[in-house]
Protein backbone atom coordinates (compact mmCIF):
# COMPACT_ATOMS: atom_id res chain seq x y z
CA UNK A 1 0.00 0.00 0.00
CA UNK A 2 1.88 3.23 -0.94
CA UNK A 3 1.65 6.56 0.92
CA UNK A 4 -1.37 8.23 -0.87
CA UNK A 5 -3.58 4.89 -0.49
CA UNK A 6 -2.40 5.20 3.43
CA UNK A 7 -4.10 9.07 3.98
CA UNK A 8 -6.68 7.99 1.27
CA UNK A 9 -7.73 5.35 3.43
CA UNK A 10 -6.79 6.70 6.62
CA UNK A 11 -4.80 3.75 7.64
CA UNK A 12 -1.50 4.62 9.06
CA UNK A 13 1.51 1.64 8.10
CA UNK A 14 4.22 1.80 10.47
CA UNK A 15 7.95 1.58 9.18
CA UNK A 16 8.46 -1.87 10.61
CA UNK A 17 4.76 -2.96 9.06
CA UNK A 18 4.13 -4.91 6.46
CA UNK A 19 1.61 -6.65 4.31
CA UNK A 20 0.93 -9.89 5.79
CA UNK A 21 0.28 -12.20 2.26
CA UNK A 22 1.87 -11.53 -1.08
CA UNK A 23 -0.44 -11.63 -3.71
CA UNK A 24 0.58 -13.93 -7.11
CA UNK A 25 1.08 -11.11 -8.70
CA UNK A 26 3.78 -9.60 -6.37
CA UNK A 27 5.62 -13.04 -6.69
CA UNK A 28 5.64 -12.88 -10.16
CA UNK A 29 6.70 -9.56 -10.49
CA UNK A 30 9.56 -10.30 -8.02
CA UNK A 31 10.33 -13.03 -9.83
CA UNK A 32 10.63 -11.28 -13.24
CA UNK A 33 12.80 -8.36 -11.85
CA UNK A 34 15.14 -11.01 -10.40
CA UNK A 35 15.24 -13.40 -13.38
CA UNK A 36 15.64 -10.06 -15.46
CA UNK A 37 18.79 -8.70 -13.25
CA UNK A 38 20.24 -12.00 -13.11
CA UNK A 39 20.33 -12.16 -16.89
CA UNK A 40 22.79 -9.15 -16.88
CA UNK A 41 24.99 -11.66 -14.85
CA UNK A 42 25.22 -14.00 -17.53
CA UNK A 43 25.32 -11.20 -20.11
CA UNK A 44 29.42 -10.98 -21.64
CA UNK A 45 30.06 -7.82 -22.68
CA UNK A 46 33.06 -8.67 -25.18
CA UNK A 47 33.77 -11.56 -27.45
CA UNK A 48 36.83 -13.70 -26.53
CA UNK A 49 38.59 -12.81 -29.45
CA UNK A 50 37.24 -9.26 -30.47
CA UNK A 51 36.58 -6.30 -28.71
CA UNK A 52 32.96 -6.10 -30.40
CA UNK A 53 30.12 -5.98 -28.11
CA UNK A 54 28.17 -8.90 -28.02
CA UNK A 55 24.66 -7.27 -27.37
CA UNK A 56 23.06 -3.88 -28.34
CA UNK A 57 22.60 -3.32 -24.67
CA UNK A 58 26.17 -2.46 -23.91
CA UNK A 59 26.49 0.25 -27.05
CA UNK A 60 27.05 3.78 -26.39
CA UNK A 61 24.11 5.55 -25.93
CA UNK A 62 25.31 9.13 -24.71
CA UNK A 63 28.10 10.33 -23.41
CA UNK A 64 30.05 7.54 -21.08
CA UNK A 65 26.73 5.97 -20.87
CA UNK A 66 25.79 2.45 -22.44
CA UNK A 67 21.94 1.59 -22.90
CA UNK A 68 22.57 -1.41 -20.41
CA UNK A 69 23.70 1.48 -18.13
CA UNK A 70 21.00 4.09 -18.44
CA UNK A 71 18.35 1.29 -18.38
CA UNK A 72 20.03 0.04 -15.01
CA UNK A 73 19.83 3.75 -13.50
CA UNK A 74 16.12 4.47 -13.97
CA UNK A 75 15.35 0.59 -12.85
CA UNK A 76 17.25 1.90 -9.82
CA UNK A 77 15.70 5.63 -9.92
CA UNK A 78 11.91 3.91 -9.74
CA UNK A 79 12.80 1.95 -7.17
CA UNK A 80 14.23 4.34 -4.99
CA UNK A 81 10.81 6.73 -5.26
CA UNK A 82 9.04 3.04 -4.88
CA UNK A 83 10.80 2.78 -1.43
CA UNK A 84 9.96 6.13 -0.46
CA UNK A 85 6.26 5.74 -1.31
CA UNK A 86 6.03 2.47 0.62
CA UNK A 87 7.04 3.00 4.06
CA UNK A 88 7.50 -0.42 5.23
CA UNK A 89 9.72 -1.26 2.50
CA UNK A 90 13.21 -0.35 4.26
CA UNK A 91 17.26 -0.12 3.18
CA UNK A 92 19.65 -0.64 5.27
CA UNK A 93 23.41 -1.28 5.60
CA UNK A 94 25.58 -2.06 8.09
CA UNK A 95 27.49 0.08 9.44
CA UNK A 96 30.95 -1.48 9.60
CA UNK A 97 30.79 -1.45 5.65
CA UNK A 98 28.91 1.97 5.28
CA UNK A 99 31.94 4.03 6.47
CA UNK A 100 34.71 2.09 4.54
CA UNK A 101 33.04 2.12 1.60
CA UNK A 102 32.45 6.00 2.20
CA UNK A 103 35.51 6.63 2.37
CA UNK A 104 37.15 4.38 -0.64
CA UNK A 105 34.19 6.84 -2.48
CA UNK A 106 35.98 9.70 -1.56
CA UNK A 107 39.03 8.26 -3.02
CA UNK A 108 37.50 7.80 -6.31
CA UNK A 109 36.68 11.53 -6.39
CA UNK A 110 39.91 12.45 -5.70
CA UNK A 111 41.54 9.81 -8.20
CA UNK A 112 39.06 12.09 -10.93
CA UNK A 113 40.84 14.87 -9.90
CA UNK A 114 44.15 13.95 -9.96
CA UNK A 115 43.62 11.90 -13.27
CA UNK A 116 41.71 15.17 -14.64
CA UNK A 117 45.08 17.50 -13.92
CA UNK A 118 47.24 14.86 -15.83
CA UNK A 119 44.82 15.14 -19.00
CA UNK A 120 42.61 12.19 -18.21
CA UNK A 121 39.48 11.56 -19.84
CA UNK A 122 36.68 8.51 -19.64
CA UNK A 123 36.85 8.97 -15.45
CA UNK A 124 33.65 6.88 -15.25
CA UNK A 125 34.97 3.93 -17.22
CA UNK A 126 37.43 2.15 -14.63
CA UNK A 127 34.45 2.25 -11.30
CA UNK A 128 30.98 2.58 -14.01
CA UNK A 129 30.52 -1.20 -12.81
CA UNK A 130 30.54 -0.23 -9.03
CA UNK A 131 28.59 2.70 -9.60
CA UNK A 132 25.96 0.55 -10.98
CA UNK A 133 26.21 -2.36 -8.29
CA UNK A 134 25.58 0.30 -5.67
CA UNK A 135 22.50 1.59 -7.15
CA UNK A 136 21.35 -2.01 -7.83
CA UNK A 137 21.47 -2.41 -4.33
CA UNK A 138 18.64 -0.22 -3.60
CA UNK A 139 16.86 -2.50 -6.38
CA UNK A 140 17.88 -5.65 -4.52
CA UNK A 141 16.49 -4.29 -0.82
CA UNK A 142 13.29 -3.48 -2.38
CA UNK A 143 12.51 -7.09 -3.13
CA UNK A 144 14.36 -8.10 -0.15
CA UNK A 145 13.12 -7.67 3.12
CA UNK A 146 13.32 -10.41 5.10
CA UNK A 147 15.20 -13.99 5.27
CA UNK A 148 11.80 -15.21 3.15
CA UNK A 149 12.44 -12.89 0.71
CA UNK A 150 16.39 -13.97 0.32
CA UNK A 151 15.08 -17.30 0.00
CA UNK A 152 12.76 -17.22 -2.55
CA UNK A 153 15.21 -14.49 -4.72
CA UNK A 154 18.24 -17.56 -3.98
CA UNK A 155 15.77 -20.22 -5.71
CA UNK A 156 15.12 -18.40 -8.58
CA UNK A 157 19.11 -17.54 -8.77
CA UNK A 158 19.72 -21.44 -8.76
CA UNK A 159 16.65 -22.30 -11.41
CA UNK A 160 17.85 -19.55 -13.11
CA UNK A 161 21.72 -20.39 -12.99
CA UNK A 162 20.32 -23.90 -13.60
CA UNK A 163 18.89 -23.16 -17.08
CA UNK A 164 22.22 -21.35 -18.16
CA UNK A 165 24.29 -23.49 -17.43
CA UNK A 166 22.40 -25.97 -19.67
CA UNK A 167 22.18 -23.84 -22.18
CA UNK A 168 26.39 -23.52 -22.08
CA UNK A 169 26.32 -27.59 -21.70
CA UNK A 170 23.78 -27.88 -24.99
CA UNK A 171 25.68 -25.44 -26.93
CA UNK A 172 29.17 -27.42 -26.22
CA UNK A 173 27.59 -29.84 -27.25
CA UNK A 174 26.69 -28.72 -30.75
CA UNK A 175 30.06 -27.37 -31.43
CA UNK A 176 29.27 -23.80 -30.42
CA UNK A 177 32.51 -22.70 -28.18
CA UNK A 178 35.03 -20.78 -27.38
CA UNK A 179 38.91 -21.45 -27.47
CA UNK A 180 41.74 -21.32 -24.89
CA UNK A 181 44.98 -22.12 -25.94
CA UNK A 182 43.50 -24.25 -29.04
CA UNK A 183 41.34 -26.17 -26.55
CA UNK A 184 37.61 -26.01 -27.11
CA UNK A 185 35.46 -25.28 -24.08
CA UNK A 186 32.42 -24.01 -22.77
CA UNK A 187 33.09 -20.27 -22.20
CA UNK A 188 35.86 -17.69 -21.65
CA UNK A 189 33.76 -14.74 -19.97
CA UNK A 190 35.33 -14.49 -16.52
CA UNK A 191 32.45 -13.08 -14.80
CA UNK A 192 30.36 -16.01 -16.08
CA UNK A 193 32.46 -18.27 -15.18
CA UNK A 194 32.54 -16.62 -11.50
CA UNK A 195 29.02 -16.85 -11.26
CA UNK A 196 29.21 -20.24 -11.83
CA UNK A 197 31.70 -20.62 -9.05
CA UNK A 198 29.36 -19.21 -6.36
CA UNK A 199 26.56 -21.58 -8.18
CA UNK A 200 28.36 -24.73 -7.50
CA UNK A 201 29.04 -23.52 -3.65
CA UNK A 202 25.69 -22.33 -3.19
CA UNK A 203 24.29 -25.62 -4.48
CA UNK A 204 27.22 -27.52 -3.09
CA UNK A 205 26.67 -26.19 0.47
CA UNK A 206 22.66 -26.60 0.12
CA UNK A 207 23.00 -30.19 -1.12
CA UNK A 208 25.01 -30.84 2.46
CA UNK A 209 22.01 -29.73 4.46
CA UNK A 210 19.51 -30.90 2.35
CA UNK A 211 15.61 -32.40 3.93
CA UNK A 212 14.36 -34.01 1.34
CA UNK A 213 15.92 -36.83 -1.29
CA UNK A 214 14.39 -35.00 -3.80
CA UNK A 215 16.17 -31.52 -2.92
CA UNK A 216 19.27 -33.01 -2.27
CA UNK A 217 19.59 -35.17 -5.77
CA UNK A 218 18.27 -31.49 -7.49
CA UNK A 219 21.19 -29.90 -5.60
CA UNK A 220 24.04 -32.31 -6.25
CA UNK A 221 23.37 -32.67 -10.03
CA UNK A 222 23.41 -28.42 -10.18
CA UNK A 223 26.38 -28.31 -7.99
CA UNK A 224 28.19 -31.25 -10.29
CA UNK A 225 26.77 -29.48 -13.47
CA UNK A 226 28.70 -26.41 -12.30
CA UNK A 227 31.82 -27.72 -10.30
CA UNK A 228 32.46 -29.34 -14.35
CA UNK A 229 31.32 -26.82 -15.99
CA UNK A 230 34.05 -24.25 -14.54
CA UNK A 231 36.85 -27.14 -14.68
CA UNK A 232 36.24 -27.64 -18.45
CA UNK A 233 36.83 -23.82 -19.10
CA UNK A 234 40.82 -24.25 -18.39
CA UNK A 235 40.70 -20.56 -16.51
CA UNK A 236 42.69 -20.76 -13.76
CA UNK A 237 41.13 -17.98 -12.04
CA UNK A 238 38.26 -19.60 -11.55
CA UNK A 239 39.41 -22.99 -10.57
CA UNK A 240 41.82 -21.33 -8.12
CA UNK A 241 38.60 -19.48 -6.57
CA UNK A 242 36.39 -22.80 -6.61
CA UNK A 243 39.14 -24.93 -4.85
CA UNK A 244 39.35 -22.45 -2.24
CA UNK A 245 35.39 -22.12 -1.66
CA UNK A 246 35.39 -25.63 -1.71
CA UNK A 247 38.03 -25.92 0.85
CA UNK A 248 36.30 -22.70 3.16
CA UNK A 249 33.12 -24.71 3.10
CA UNK A 250 34.67 -28.04 3.80
CA UNK A 251 36.30 -26.41 7.02
CA UNK A 252 33.56 -24.62 8.41
CA UNK A 253 31.07 -27.71 7.64
CA UNK A 254 32.72 -29.75 9.19
CA UNK A 255 30.17 -33.33 8.82
CA UNK A 256 30.37 -35.41 6.34
CA UNK A 257 33.72 -34.17 4.88
CA UNK A 258 34.86 -37.69 3.42
CA UNK A 259 31.74 -37.74 1.13
CA UNK A 260 32.48 -33.94 -0.08
CA UNK A 261 35.75 -34.97 -1.07
CA UNK A 262 34.58 -37.44 -3.35
CA UNK A 263 31.90 -35.33 -4.72
CA UNK A 264 34.70 -33.23 -5.80
CA UNK A 265 36.85 -35.50 -7.10
CA UNK A 266 34.20 -37.01 -9.26
CA UNK A 267 33.87 -33.60 -11.20
CA UNK A 268 37.51 -33.36 -11.33
CA UNK A 269 37.54 -37.02 -12.69
CA UNK A 270 35.20 -36.37 -15.18
CA UNK A 271 36.98 -32.89 -16.72
CA UNK A 272 40.59 -34.80 -17.15
CA UNK A 273 39.07 -37.98 -18.68
CA UNK A 274 37.46 -35.24 -21.31
CA UNK A 275 39.92 -32.94 -21.38
CA UNK A 276 43.00 -35.64 -21.34
CA UNK A 277 46.29 -33.61 -22.06
CA UNK A 278 45.48 -30.37 -21.93
CA UNK A 279 43.87 -30.80 -18.75
CA UNK A 280 46.74 -32.03 -16.64
CA UNK A 281 49.16 -29.54 -19.20
CA UNK A 282 46.78 -26.85 -17.83
CA UNK A 283 47.22 -27.83 -14.33
CA UNK A 284 50.97 -27.44 -14.47
CA UNK A 285 50.81 -24.51 -15.83
CA UNK A 286 49.77 -23.17 -12.17
CA UNK A 287 53.17 -22.90 -11.40
CA UNK A 288 54.00 -19.26 -12.37
CA UNK A 289 57.75 -19.78 -12.56
CA UNK A 290 57.29 -21.80 -15.57
CA UNK A 291 56.74 -19.61 -18.78
CA UNK A 292 58.16 -22.75 -21.63
CA UNK A 293 54.98 -25.09 -21.42
CA UNK A 294 52.16 -25.71 -23.90
CA UNK A 295 50.01 -24.19 -21.51
CA UNK A 296 51.58 -21.61 -19.44
CA UNK A 297 52.44 -19.52 -22.50
CA UNK A 298 50.54 -16.41 -20.71
CA UNK A 299 52.54 -17.08 -17.02
CA UNK A 300 55.26 -14.27 -18.26
CA UNK A 301 53.18 -11.65 -19.48
CA UNK A 302 51.11 -11.86 -16.03
CA UNK A 303 54.07 -11.65 -14.54
CA UNK A 304 55.47 -8.48 -16.45
CA UNK A 305 52.31 -7.01 -16.49
CA UNK A 306 52.63 -6.46 -12.25
CA UNK A 307 56.39 -5.38 -12.70
CA UNK A 308 55.48 -2.60 -15.19
CA UNK A 309 52.67 -1.23 -13.04
CA UNK A 310 54.91 -1.25 -9.76
CA UNK A 311 57.16 0.71 -11.66
CA UNK A 312 54.65 3.30 -11.99
CA UNK A 313 53.61 2.91 -8.79
CA UNK A 314 57.22 3.52 -7.77
CA UNK A 315 57.23 6.98 -9.42
CA UNK A 316 53.70 8.14 -7.55
CA UNK A 317 53.45 6.09 -4.96
CA UNK A 318 50.79 9.09 -3.01
CA UNK A 319 48.42 9.53 -5.60
CA UNK A 320 49.02 6.70 -8.20
CA UNK A 321 48.66 8.14 -11.72
CA UNK A 322 44.72 8.60 -11.27
CA UNK A 323 41.77 7.79 -13.44
CA UNK A 324 41.19 8.03 -17.20
CA UNK A 325 44.92 7.80 -17.23
CA UNK A 326 47.14 5.15 -19.29
CA UNK A 327 50.33 4.15 -18.58
CA UNK A 328 53.58 2.74 -20.98
CA UNK A 329 54.00 -0.63 -20.76
CA UNK A 330 58.08 -1.82 -21.30
CA UNK A 331 58.11 -5.82 -20.30
CA UNK A 332 55.07 -6.57 -22.20
CA UNK A 333 54.89 -4.08 -25.03
CA UNK A 334 54.41 -6.79 -27.15
CA UNK A 335 51.18 -7.61 -25.50
CA UNK A 336 50.17 -4.30 -25.18
CA UNK A 337 52.16 -1.15 -25.44
CA UNK A 338 49.57 0.94 -23.24
CA UNK A 339 47.97 -0.58 -20.40
CA UNK A 340 44.89 0.88 -18.27
CA UNK A 341 44.21 -1.90 -15.76
CA UNK A 342 46.65 -4.64 -13.72
CA UNK A 343 45.58 -8.20 -13.16
CA UNK A 344 45.99 -7.99 -9.24
CA UNK A 345 43.26 -5.60 -7.81
CA UNK A 346 45.67 -4.40 -5.08
CA UNK A 347 48.15 -3.13 -6.75
CA UNK A 348 45.10 -1.93 -9.85
CA UNK A 349 43.85 0.08 -7.31
CA UNK A 350 46.95 1.84 -6.08
CA UNK A 351 48.09 2.55 -9.48
CA UNK A 352 44.44 4.14 -10.30
CA UNK A 353 42.98 5.48 -6.24
CA UNK A 354 46.32 6.13 -4.70
CA UNK A 355 47.71 4.49 -1.71
CA UNK A 356 44.83 6.00 -0.08
CA UNK A 357 42.40 4.28 -2.24
CA UNK A 358 44.52 0.86 -1.30
CA UNK A 359 43.71 1.13 2.33
CA UNK A 360 40.39 2.05 2.15
CA UNK A 361 39.69 -0.96 -0.57
CA UNK A 362 41.52 -3.66 1.83
CA UNK A 363 38.99 -1.86 4.67
CA UNK A 364 36.46 -2.81 3.02
CA UNK A 365 37.24 -5.92 2.43
CA UNK A 366 38.31 -7.31 5.51
CA UNK A 367 35.57 -5.85 7.22
CA UNK A 368 33.07 -7.35 4.84
CA UNK A 369 34.25 -10.68 5.43
CA UNK A 370 34.12 -10.43 8.68
CA UNK A 371 30.74 -9.30 9.02
CA UNK A 372 29.73 -11.97 6.52
CA UNK A 373 31.56 -15.25 8.85
CA UNK A 374 29.89 -13.26 12.18
CA UNK A 375 26.51 -13.60 10.42
CA UNK A 376 27.09 -16.85 9.12
CA UNK A 377 28.62 -17.92 12.34
CA UNK A 378 25.93 -16.60 14.48
CA UNK A 379 23.10 -18.95 15.97
CA UNK A 380 20.51 -16.72 15.87
CA UNK A 381 21.21 -16.40 11.96
CA UNK A 382 17.90 -17.59 9.54
CA UNK A 383 20.21 -18.69 6.68
CA UNK A 384 23.48 -20.10 7.81
CA UNK A 385 23.95 -22.13 4.46
CA UNK A 386 23.82 -19.14 2.33
CA UNK A 387 25.76 -17.12 4.09
CA UNK A 388 28.46 -19.67 4.81
CA UNK A 389 28.33 -20.18 0.77
CA UNK A 390 28.36 -17.02 0.28
CA UNK A 391 31.50 -15.89 2.75
CA UNK A 392 33.21 -19.05 1.01
CA UNK A 393 32.93 -17.54 -2.31
CA UNK A 394 33.74 -13.43 -1.85
CA UNK A 395 36.79 -14.89 0.35
CA UNK A 396 38.09 -17.17 -2.45
CA UNK A 397 37.47 -14.23 -4.95
CA UNK A 398 39.15 -11.29 -2.85
CA UNK A 399 42.42 -14.01 -1.84
CA UNK A 400 42.32 -14.66 -5.93
CA UNK A 401 42.34 -10.90 -6.54
CA UNK A 402 45.57 -10.54 -4.96
CA UNK A 403 47.44 -12.81 -7.11
CA UNK A 404 46.84 -12.21 -11.32
CA UNK A 405 42.93 -11.55 -11.24
CA UNK A 406 42.06 -7.52 -11.86
CA UNK A 407 39.63 -6.18 -9.62
CA UNK A 408 36.07 -7.15 -9.22
CA UNK A 409 34.37 -4.06 -9.80
CA UNK A 410 34.72 -2.57 -13.02
CA UNK A 411 33.07 -5.73 -14.32
CA UNK A 412 29.04 -5.10 -14.71
CA UNK A 413 28.47 -8.29 -14.41
CA UNK A 414 30.39 -9.19 -11.18
CA UNK A 415 28.86 -6.11 -9.22
CA UNK A 416 25.64 -7.54 -10.31
CA UNK A 417 26.50 -10.50 -8.41
CA UNK A 418 27.69 -8.95 -5.78
CA UNK A 419 25.34 -6.19 -4.57
CA UNK A 420 22.95 -8.98 -4.69
CA UNK A 421 25.02 -11.54 -2.27
CA UNK A 422 25.17 -8.08 -0.37
CA UNK A 423 21.47 -7.28 -0.23
CA UNK A 424 20.55 -10.95 0.45
CA UNK A 425 22.87 -11.18 3.55
CA UNK A 426 21.72 -7.83 4.84
CA UNK A 427 17.98 -8.90 4.51
CA UNK A 428 18.82 -12.35 6.12
CA UNK A 429 20.19 -10.87 8.94
CA UNK A 430 17.71 -8.35 9.66
CA UNK A 431 15.07 -11.30 9.94
CA UNK A 432 17.83 -12.44 12.72
CA UNK A 433 17.93 -9.58 14.75
CA UNK A 434 14.51 -8.93 14.15
CA UNK A 435 13.35 -12.29 15.52
CA UNK A 436 11.13 -13.00 12.44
Amino acid sequence: MSAAQCLASGYRITPYERPRQRTWAYVLGRALVLGSLFSIIFLPEFAHTSSDTLSPLYNKAAASFRFIDLLLLVTAFCHVVALGCMRYKRVQFPRTLAIPGLAFLICIALAVWYGARHDGSKFFFDWRGLALGIALYFVWSFWLQDASDAAAALRVFLVYAGIRIAILYALYFVGRRDTLLGVSIPTFDGPTLSCIVFTALLAFAYQENARSIAHKVLCASLALAAYLLVLLCLRRTYWGELALGTLILLLLNRRKRVRSFVFAGIAILIAAIVLGHSFSGRVQSLDVSSDEGEYSADNADHVYDLIDAWYQVRQSPVMGIGLGTSYSTWHIRNWKPDSVMVHNAPLHVWLKYGIAGLACYLWFHIALLKWMYRRARSPGSRNPIFLTAAFAYLAAQFVMTLGFAPWPYSELQLTTLLSFIVAAAVAVDRSGRAGL
